[in-house]
């Protein structure tokens, strides 16, 4: 196996035990102990504890939460990866801003992974989240469709409470 296989598998292994399995002690094996995660959401740098923590948030966010590698490409000690998280967005708080919907939704992932030695040393990732997005305004819009139509009711019941002939005033 080439250095260039070699660190793909490396990266397919994280992937399937930290991510999949939930298994966060593979990510202490798998990630050098300088690496940094930036952040797509704040682009800040976190550490190792800090990445763990936002893999168990994501996660809890789903019970059936799995990542499915469509693409990898290595070149050097860099792996890219095109994976697609699917799952049932139901559980726990507010993920990434977003309250939880029931849906079946997936998010697609590219990362960049150096890998050195058999560690994977930094980690760049961009996602679609889009698909939070559009069930978010499609629930916005449902929820005014139904303040409208509430409205209409009540004007009508407004309407038909209202006497039928205007009163005449004596003096």
């Amino acid at each position: 196996m080439s250095t260039a296989e070699e660190n793909k598998a490396v990266v397919r292994r994280f992937n399937e035990e930290v991510y999949n399995r939930g298994n966060l002690d593979a990510a202490d094996e798998l990630l050098a102990p300088t690496f940094p995660d930036h952040d797509f959401r704040t682009g800040e740098q976190v550490g190792i504890e800090d990445y763990k923590h936002a893999i168990s948030e994501l996660r809890a966010a789903s019970s059936d939460l799995r990542f499915s590698i469509e693409e990898q490409i290595a070149e050097g000690d860099k792996v890219v990866t095109r994976s697609i998280g699917r799952g049932t967005h139901k559980q726990g708080e507010d993920h990434l801003g977003f309250a939880p919907t029931g849906d079946h939704i997936a998010i697609e992932n590219i990362v960049i992974n150096p890998v050195v030695e058999g560690k994977i040393v930094e980690e760049r990732a961009v996602s679609d989240i889009s698909p939070l997005w559009q069930r978010r305004l499609e629930n916005e819009t449902l929820a005014r469709e139904r303040v409208e139509q509430e409205l209409q009711v009540a004007r009508r019941i407004q309407h038909a409470l209202l006497p039928k002939a205007v009163p005449a005033l004596v003096g």
